[in-house]
């Protein structure tokens, strides 16, 4: 087919249609194959409701944007996931065919899955997937028995794919259920032939990158909207011109440095966070807009894409205590680190981002204990999601990125008028509740250690969770040993700070509901004061929980300052 010029052409196809006539290829640097069980299940039951409905003519899945190559080949630059997730399907209808209906099986290999190269002198794939994935895709889209599939590796898209041929072997089992073995070639041969006419999309073929690229950002996969993540990433690209290559291999160190964190969706996280630091407080929704705005040309592509990937590295430091980057650093970063990680309150991590970057090591040290202090704060007032805290602390973390700010001290004066103050903390500390056990377990032992005028109270000790346990006063399931308490108080007051307390795992898994009486003896000889303190009552009702935790609220002050 002629390719266009200068011009860009449309065309409304079956997905079966295009794999059937054009050679595709997904370019080296494109993502790799993401779409999860809820994507290709989703794909598969509406083509399913589309195949039921008589009257539906055809059935609508968006747009494929592609740049037409050398040699009639289509370069995808956005629909790899419902063409790929497409000829696994019919894959799958060729194998559970192949024993009893050759032909068809024989027309699905070579009219939609296969082509013949004359140049190579062999039988190619009509799609190819990027460098991660094309050679284990292919493989398992000639296997025609799960017997033949290749062995998987460790990559997480080499088991999305493995995962979709299992829902697509499976799906092929629901088309055919019910239908007598002497009609499953009809029952399939009706699906083949409305994925290549019926599951209609719409080709664009542009004539360049830049083009494709212009497409990209207005356009969605199905399943997975395009990411804040996948815009900025084709727009940089689509900016890189002839430092294409360099500004690839930079996005690339950049990710393989995020995705040892593990994290849903964390180059969008990571991509918002930088850009606060850089710029100030954003949305992630106006991430790719303001990258639009900052980066112009290849030479302004390379140097914010220089600016990331080193940022980058910094970032996935800063989720990791035992990180080389804290060699120079004191000790205490490490257990700051630590804390801020359990804590985890996102506003403060763009903040924690700049001053990793920027300050000197005892001033990052110093600011970063700080923040424990503002976290409990904030968990404790519930002010963890509140607009003008994030906004803030952006504010703050921007000014230290561009060296308006250059101590601890300078981010506490920014930051004053938002961080819950002494009155404030004390106050909600008096009624607050714990859900979590690692928090309660971090709250009490930072208290204890306040209490016994301990230094860095706010840093998690290295107590083994195995042996220290948390044990609650009133039980969650008091059962008949606590009457003073009914149904709705027990919900309430179990959870109170007031009411929990550290004890032996030996010994709170013996005392479990038991009444107050059995829980006092074991609670005077504890080694931890605060315990002991427990055994000093003679009843256990709700005025001794709240005195116990105005107590608490007390030493929270000592051990959380500002």
């Amino acid at each position: 087919m002629p390719e266009p010029s200068g011009r860009i052409e449309f065309q409304e196809i079956g997905l079966g249609g295009i794999l059937r006539g054009y050679r595709l290829k997904v370019p080296s640097n494109q993502r790799e194959y993401s779409w999860t069980e809820k994507e290709v299940t989703t794909l598969f039951t509406d083509l399913a409701k589309a195949i039921s409905n008589e009257r539906a003519q055809d059935y609508f899945l968006g747009t494929i944007v592609t740049i037409p190559r050398d040699r009639g080949v289509l370069e995808v630059a956005d629909g790899q996931q419902r063409l790929a997730t497409t000829a696994i399907l019919l894959a799958e209808i060729r194998n559970y065919l192949q024993p009893t209906e050759e032909l068809i099986a024989e027309s699905i290999e070579k009219e939609f899955l296969t082509d013949i190269d004359r140049d190579k002198r062999q039988r190619v794939a009509k799609l190819t997937l990027n460098l991660d994935d094309n050679e284990y895709f292919c493989k398992m889209l000639e296997a025609r028995g799960d017997s033949k599939k290749p062995a998987i590796g460790n990559s997480s898209s080499h088991k999305r794919i493995k995962e979709a041929f299992a829902l697509a072997k499976k799906q092929v089992g629901k088309i055919v259920a019910g239908f007598d073995k002497k009609d499953h070639g009809d029952t399939l041969n009706r699906w083949i032939r409305f994925l290549e006419h019926g599951a209609q999309v719409i080709l664009l073929k542009v004539p360049t990158v830049a083009n494709a690229y212009k497409m990209f950002e207005t356009l969605n996969d199905r399943g997975l909207k395009t990411s804040q993540a996948d815009l900025v990433k084709n727009y940089l690209f689509g900016q890189a011109e002839d430092r294409l290559a360099e500004v690839q291999q930079k996005w690339a160190r950049m990710k393989s440095s995020l995705e040892s964190l593990e994290e849903d969706d964390i180059t969008v996280t990571f991509l918002r966070q930088a850009m606060i630091a850089i710029r100030g407080h954003l949305k992630e929704s106006d991430v790719y807009e303001k990258v639009q705005e900052r980066v112009k040309g290849p030479q302004s592509a390379v140097q914010f894409l220089t600016q990331l990937e080193n940022m980058a590295a910094i970032y996935v430091a800063i989720f990791n205590p035992e990180h080389e980057r804290w060699n120079a650093y004191p000790d205490t970063i490490r257990r700051a680190i630590q804390a801020l990680n359990l804590l985890n309150i996102k506003g403060l991590r763009p903040l924690m981002l700049a001053v990793a970057s920027k300050f000197q090591p005892k001033e990052a040290s110093e600011a970063f204990r700080t923040f424990i202090s503002w976290s409990v704060r904030f968990i404790i007032t519930s002010n963890t999601s509140r607009g003008s805290i994030d906004e803030v602390l952006g504010e703050a973390a921007n000014l230290v990125f561009i060296g308006d700010i250059t101590t601890s001290a300078g981010i506490r004066k920014k930051v004053t008028d938002t961080i819950p103050l002494d009155e404030e903390f004390h106050k909600a500390f008096e009624t607050a509740t714990v859900s979590k056990a690692q928090f309660a377990r971090y709250y009490l032992r930072s208290l204890e250690m306040a209490a016994k005028g301990e230094a860095t109270p706010w840093f998690i000790p290295n107590d083994d969770k195995q042996v220290i346990n948390l044990e609650h006063v009133l039980p969650q399931a008091p059962e008949q040993n606590w009457p003073e308490f009914d149904e709705d108080e027990t919900k309430i007051y179990a959870r109170r700070i007031g009411n929990l307390a550290l004890l032996l795992a030996k010994t709170n898994s013996d005392l479990q509901s038991s009444d107050f009486k059995t829980k006092r003896t074991i609670y005077k000889d504890s080694p931890y004061e605060l315990t002991r303190m427990i055994a000093q009552n003679k009843t256990w009702t709700k005025d001794e929980i709240s005195s116990r935790q105005k107590t608490l609220a007390d030493l929270a002050l000592k051990a959380w300052p500002l």
